[in-house]
């Protein structure tokens, strides 16, 4: 899978993130799952199409034992095989990567 993952993080820094994530987006059923909704104006065609039957799209954000990972497939919350699940435009990227960047600043985070 394509991601971004910030490794070696200290367990006291995985639990700014953590608890910042747990303030700015909603939590998936998944222990230490959070979604990232996509601002309808970076939406694909198709996934604009489908955001009423398939949306809202979002990426995950994960923290795991020692980091954080941001995935760059983009995923209906509404369904799991649609072709409105596509990896992430440039544009989607981009706005993933500054999430990312202002996660890290809101944290006090350094790597």
């Amino acid at each position: 899978m394509r991601s971004l993952v910030f490794d070696e993080l200290r367990r006291d820094d995985l639990e700014k993130v953590r608890a910042h994530l747990q303030d700015i987006l909603p939590q998936s059923s998944l222990p230490d799952v959070f979604w990232l909704e996509l601002p309808p104006d970076l939406l694909s065609p198709l996934q604009i199409e489908h955001s009423q039957s398939c949306g809202p799209h979002r990426v995950a954000v994960v923290i795991e034992e020692e980091s954080v990972r941001l995935e760059f497939l983009v995923r209906a919350q509404e369904s799991l095989r649609c072709a409105c699940t596509e990896y992430a435009s440039k544009a989607q990227r981009e706005f993933c990567l500054g999430f990312m960047d202002r996660l890290l600043e809101a944290t006090g985070i350094r790597t």
